[in-house]
């Protein structure tokens, strides 16, 4: 619970916190994550866990962890058990944010982040054109969605023009959304037009979405 009270202020937080103390939590987190990852014991979960909200309250301002302290007191006696998520946060919300840098976090974009990793994806590769949607999976894997490919591991030219405009390479989640969310353009998703004839269209509706970030 203390780690996804965390997750859910991670922004400010974050700032409190000095180097040596992220550090530690990063390999905390990550130990934890290979943990779950093999499926080990609770013990070994539940260390890993602990040794990352010990790093936290100790790097943290004394007040901040004592309100962390009464935050989670108040939890456990009036709201769920504290193996339950805080807000819609949780330790794996923290986790992403930490090693990852994974801002699809917490109840709202959580959400979004599960339906886009449960999409048809392939592993990441070195040999992977820059240009390609690259979405971090729960366990830190690498994925390429499918959709992005004409045949095998070659790319549609289209996609690759498209994620250059929307600049996927800074916000692989939110084009990864669009390619896979209808839109007010198509009663289709835009990923659904690719081999259609449509390559025009998703180019110019890509240049009014840069136009309008301000990246056009």
């Amino acid at each position: 619970m203390l780690l996804g009270a965390v997750a859910a202020d991670w922004t400010r937080l974050s700032r409190l916190l000095d180097p040596a103390a992220r550090r530690e939590l990063g390999d905390a987190l990550a130990e934890l994550r290979a943990a779950t990852a093999e499926g080990g014991a609770d013990a070994g979960r539940r260390s890993a866990a602990d040794r990352a909200a010990r790093t936290v309250l100790d790097g943290l301002p004394p007040e901040e962890a004592d309100r962390l302290h009464r935050d989670g007191a108040a939890q456990r006696f009036t709201g769920p058990p504290a193996t339950a998520v805080h807000q819609g946060y949780g330790a794996l919300d923290l986790t992403l944010l930490v090693l990852d840098g994974n801002p699809m976090v917490g109840p709202l974009l959580g959400p979004v982040r599960r339906r886009l990793l449960a999409q048809p994806s392939l592993p990441w590769t070195e040999r992977a054109d820059p240009r390609l949607i690259v979405l971090t999976a729960d366990d830190g894997e690498r994925r390429l969605p499918l959709f992005q490919f004409e045949a095998a591991d070659m790319p549609w030219r289209i996609v690759l023009d498209v994620n250059s405009l929307l600049r996927a390479g800074t916000d692989p989640w939110g084009v990864a959304d669009w390619w896979l969310s209808p839109t007010t353009w198509w009663a289709d998703t835009p990923a659904d037009l690719l081999g259609c004839g449509r390559d025009e269209e998703l180019r110019g509706a890509a240049r009014e979405l840069a136009a309008v970030a301000g990246e056009g």
